[in-house]
């Protein structure tokens, strides 16, 4: 799977995919942004050396010879991309060229800061020489490569390293004639310095000169900044380093304590030294006997010493501030002469405070110790009050979403507000910023200060990263969320690397320079999202290790064993990353193999957590898939479909993948397709085309010998039966599968298939039968450690308990589901229980608080898309709200839920809409309205061949009748109703409705015999103390008519008793009124 490693790893970061400019604001056009050359591993990647060139513009516009010399450098440098022929050779030709000549312009820049053009004159020979030389290697060794010729390949196929090493010590002696000590030495000569600084000058007007202004806005760093006053003020030698990434307001924090009133107090003496584009220690001692104005006379042996001697010889303590420090320090050969010199001068004691800045959360490596304060980025608040302070505008959706993105890092919010003051508007910027990254982020020139991606490649290509650092770093920018410490995702990038025993050394160089840092339990290497975007755009997609890495999270989500495996729940925390990887290798070319499979599979996993990635599917279809692959991606965007109950787009899919798979010669795939199609079919009550469906995916399976997917069948077949109204072959149905998930050792799937028997006995009016099925199915899942069946068991015992009245034990069995749910994060059961939590108070009579469950129910649904669940709880709200007399806002409810049922095509969900607005309208005297909704629902379960339904409408119906005075038709419905009871053998039904009937028609001993019955049926399948209230006040209800006071009485109190012990306040209400009209009717006082 794994192709050669054997590319350079610098290719990985080879160049930029040239794109549009993100700041195209004419609408005319956008101009392709310049590729980036590629990086010297000294300097970075920002083309250091044009930088610089650009720096001396206003000297070269004053002296012809240096503009001479920028302008080959610029030449040699943008040339690079129009090699063609011997482009290694050549590319270290420039690299090497680049590498010189930086220094010898930071030397000039250096001169000319400090004196103007004075005394370049001395120098003109050796530019004009300089120049020479330059043009040479234009024309002499890359200019003949900028054609393809395999002649001039062949005529310098003898040039090799030692004409690099030749070239060389060419471009050292050049550096030699600009060296530092030399320019110095001019500088002094030609300002007349040792004159003008040997003139007694106050201490004050040197420095005030010398140290940058005072920010004019500092947000969310109070606490920061009084942290290093109070270290510098308490400090017997306070030696202060502010750490971290670029951008982060390192310059903008120390400036603030550098001009707190405290510190300056403290410190009347303070000096400031920039090292930027200082390469080398010799240049920083330099500026820093600049900035305490060192004479010319004790500058020429021993620079160091006469710099700590004037710090001593000062009059008052005195503070020094370097800024940018990491510019030489990183300088691999720098270093140890940095940390010299940071020792010679911490030498000076108490009297100095050393205040430092650099890049990174790596401080200098000194025997003393530092006070080191790493600076991350601002917090979304104080993001937001960064933009609008600098913007003047309130922030809006776009600017709060790109502020986010943003990491908080004060440079991007400062650029951001500022592009956004010049008329970019914030939506522009976000989408320019979702396609650019951090180039969208810039105001003109190529400044760290000035755009957000050279500074965050100052970071990525300082010296401390090397290639291997670089790689890894690049290869984390693909993974969304980070690279993972745990097992088997450390292994598995380890094992996509050329060298894994470079991969610590490499983090840790990473996490110095403050591009990555380990952050979560479980433990991931992460980088802000700037960085991120950055190195995203800079990764090749054709390097082998970039392949190697999708090809691995590819194999790892088609290996994956099932949904319900161990190997796909240890996946799940890693989805995130296998999107990423996987839309990245959407893009690839070739397609990595197995690239529709995964993709499929991931969709998928993601709707098990509520999900909808349908989106990324489709587009996935558009790419050149193999045909079995492509069914299989259809056979899961229809399982999506349906699961937000898209049911008419769901059954166009299956349709699709059916073709295929049958055009392929899948079986297997066709017998998985067939079964999905049986259980859309049950869904829609379209029963016997599920039928059919089953019986064609059985016989698939079988031909296959796949016993999984025949256990999966015998399952669905099980439900089919159960929705028949047929409990002996859904039970026989459930047994076979039970044991065939038994012989391939399947224990999720076993027991999933034990709670689907306890939904079964629920139907059956066997609770204790249920209770057994779940308890199987809790140890089953407990045994495999599946947390998400687990909790889907405690709420099947939670609802079992609420059915049997026994309240207090339903709840507890409903929080730890619910703890479970959040656990694994599964909103959907988590709105699941939130909607049978609202059931147990509403069986208590808390009104309010079932109010409240509903309510997050309902967010819940609506957060994860779910209009079923929607529907559901509307129709529970409105069905609460008809019980507290609210009239209005019931119908309100039920008119919401009979839209959402509709828009789902749900004819059962409509069904039980019109019944409830049937009953509704019967509470409200709205006989007609009544009558209409009623025989809506029954048209609609008669349908759908819903028995159950039917017979509750027919049962309304003929209530309604009766109110009517419509003896017979009132009797054929209730007749219907019983018969309908009769066949899905619902036997308290039968008795409560007979019961209800006869004692509307006044045949009080039948009502009695009826009612009584219904009363035993109770006790035997032990059915909530709510429905035996019920039935004892309907047989009070005959007791009364035929004037038996006493027995009246004992049942009426009996009810009351059950209200009471289930706190059933509206029962409670009904059984009082019922003892009262006994007593009014016996003559006697009303208790």
């Amino acid at each position: 799977m794994r192709q050669s490693q054997s590319k350079s790893l610098k290719s990985l970061f080879g160049t930029f995919v040239a794109h549009g400019n993100p700041r195209a604001r004419s609408g005319v056009g956008q101009s392709p942004l310049r590729p980036a050359s590629k990086l010297d591993t000294t300097l970075n990647a920002v083309g250091t050396t044009l930088q610089l060139a650009k720096d001396v513009g206003e000297l070269a516009s004053q002296v012809p010879y240096v503009k001479a010399v920028a302008a080959v450098l610029s030449q040699i440098i943008k040339i690079r991309d129009e090699i063609q022929a011997n482009k290694e050779r050549c590319n270290e030709i420039i690299d090497l060229v680049q590498l010189k000549s930086t220094t010898i312009l930071q030397s000039l820049d250096s001169l000319y800061r400090a004196n103007g053009v004075d005394g370049f004159e001395d120098l003109k020979s050796d530019l004009e020489a300089y120049t020479d030389f330059l043009q040479a290697v234009v024309r002499d060794e890359l200019e003949p490569f900028k054609i393809q010729s395999r002649w001039i390949s062949y005529v310098n196929r003898g040039k090799n390293a030692s004409d690099l090493q030749k070239l060389e010590r060419q471009l050292d002696g050049f550096r030699d004639r600009f060296s530092a000590k030399r320019l110095v030495a001019i500088s002094i000569d030609t300002r007349n310095a040792f004159t003008l600084l040997s003139k007694p000058v106050a201490a004050s007007s040197i420095i005030s000169q010398a140290l940058p202004p005072p920010p004019k806005l500092v947000i969310g760093r109070e606490s920061v900044v009084e942290s290093v006053v109070q270290v510098i003020l308490s400090s017997p030698e306070p030696r202060v380093v502010i750490l971290g990434l670029g951008g982060n307001g390192k310059t903008t924090l120390a400036t603030t304590v550098l001009h707190d009133s405290r510190i300056t107090s403290a410190y009347p003496t303070k000096y400031f030294v920039s090292s930027e584009l200082s390469l080398t220690t010799e240049l920083l001692e330099i500026r820093i006997a600049n900035a305490l104005s060192i004479p010319q006379n004790e500058r020429e042996t021993d620079l160091v010493s006469h710099i700590v001697d004037s710090i001593r010889r000062s009059a008052n303590p005195v503070l020094l501030y370097i800024d940018n420090l990491e510019t030489v320090w990183e300088v691999e050969a720098e270093q140890p002469k940095v940390d010299q010199l940071l020792e010679l001068l911490s030498g000076v004691g108490r009297k100095l405070a050393i205040l430092v800045t650099m890049r990174g959360t790596q401080g200098p490596k000194t025997s003393f110790s530092w006070h080191s304060t790493v600076l991350l980025g601002l917090d979304p608040p104080n993001s937001i009050t960064m933009y609008e302070k600098l913007s003047r505008r309130p922030s809006d959706a776009s600017a709060r979403e790109l502020l986010l993105k943003l990491s908080g890092s004060p440079l991007a919010i400062k650029l951001f507000a500022l592009m956004v003051t010049e008329g970019d508007s914030p939506s522009q910027l976000l989408s320019s910023w979702n396609e650019y990254g951090a180039k969208a982020l810039e105001i003109g020139g190529q400044h760290r200060l000035s755009s957000l991606e050279q500074s965050i490649r100052l970071s990525v290509f300082s010296p401390r990263i090397n290639d291997t650092a670089r790689l890894v770093l690049g290869l984390i920018s693909l993974m969304p969320d980070g690279l993972s410490v745990s097992q088997p995702w450390f292994g598995l990038f380890e094992s996509v690397l050329p060298d894994v025993t470079l991969l610590q050394s490499a983090l840790r160089a990473l996490r110095r320079a403050a591009l990555i840092d380990k952050t979560g339990e479980p433990s991931r290497w992460q980088m802000l999202s700037p960085i991120r975007q950055f190195c995203f755009q800079l990764v090749d997609s054709s390097f082998p290790v970039v392949v190697s890495l999708v090809e691995s999270y590819i194999e790892m989500v088609t290996q994956s064993q099932g949904y319900d495996s161990d190997t796909w729940r240890a996946l799940l925390p890693e989805m995130a990353n296998v999107r990423g990887l996987l839309l990245y290798g959407s893009n690839m070319r070739p397609l990595p193999p197995f690239i529709g499979k995964a993709i499929a599979d991931y969709v998928y996993g993601s709707c098990q957590r509520d999900i909808d990635e349908s989106a990324i599917l489709s587009t996935f279809l558009s790419l050149p898939i193999p045909d079995n692959q492509r069914a299989y991606m259809y056979h899961s965007l229809g399982i999506v479909h349906s699961r937000w109950s898209r049911l008419n787009i769901a059954d166009a899919s299956f349709a699709s993948a059916l073709m295929l798979c049958i055009d392929v010669e899948d079986r297997l795939g066709e017998a998985k397709t067939r079964l999905s199609i049986g259980d859309l079919h049950v869904r829609r009550f379209q029963l016997e085309a599920a039928e059919t469906s089953f019986i064609g995916a059985q016989e698939a399976f079988l031909e296959v010998q796949d016993r999984l997917g025949e256990a999966r069948t015998h399952k669905s077949i099980g439900y089919l039966h159960m929705r028949r109204y047929q409990p002996e072959a859904a039970e026989l149905s459930f047994a076979q599968a039970l044991k065939l998930y038994s012989e391939v050792q399947d224990r999720v799937g076993e027991a999933k298939t034990h709670l689907s028997l306890g939904h079964l006995h629920i139907r059956q009016d066997r609770p204790e039968a249920a209770a057994a099925a779940s308890a199987c199915a809790l140890e089953l899942f407990r045994g495999v450690q599946y947390r998400m069946g687990e909790a889907e068991t405690r709420l099947f015992i939670g609802d079992l308990l609420l059915r049997q009245g026994r309240l207090d034990a339903a709840e507890l069995s409903f929080i730890r589901a619910l703890d479970l749910y959040r656990e694994v994060q599964y909103r959907l059961g988590e709105a699941h229980t939130q909607l049978s939590i609202g059931a147990l108070h509403v069986g208590r009579n808390q009104l309010e608080a079932a109010q409240s469950s509903f309510a997050c129910a309902l967010e819940l649904y609506g957060e994860i898309q779910d209009r079923t669940g929607e529907a559901k709880t509307r129709l529970l709200l409105g069905d609460l709200q008809l019980r507290q007399d609210q009239f209005d806002a019931a119908a309100r409810s039920f008119s919401c839920a009979l839209k959402l049922w509709s828009e789902i095509s749900s004819p059962l969900g409509e069904a039980n809409i019109h019944l409830s607005i049937g009953n509704l309208y019967v509470r409200q005297g709205q006989l007609d309205a009544a009558d209409t909704s009623l025989n809506c629902a029954l048209d609609l379960y008669c349908e759908i061949q819903d028995r159950m339904g039917e017979a509750m409408a027919r049962k309304s119906i003929g209530g309604l009748q009766l109110r009517r005075d419509r003896l017979d038709s009132a009797d054929a419905s209730f007749t219907r109703a019983l018969e309908l009871y009769s066949e899905i053998r619902f036997q308290w039904g039968i008795a409560y409705s007979l019961g209800e009937l006869y004692l509307q028609l006044d045949q009080l001993d039948e009502a009695e015999r009826s009612l009584q019955l219904a009363l035993n049926i109770y006790a035997s399948c032990m059915e909530s103390d709510k429905e035996e209230a019920l039935a004892n006040r309907f047989i009070g209800e005959v007791y009364l008519r035929r004037g038996q006071f006493d027995d009246c009485e004992r049942v009426f109190r009996r009810a009351l008793d059950l209200d009471i012990a289930t706190d059933n306040q509206a029962g409670q209400a009904q059984s009082y009124n019922a003892l009262e009209r006994m007593f009014m009717k016996k003559g006697e006082l009303v208790q």
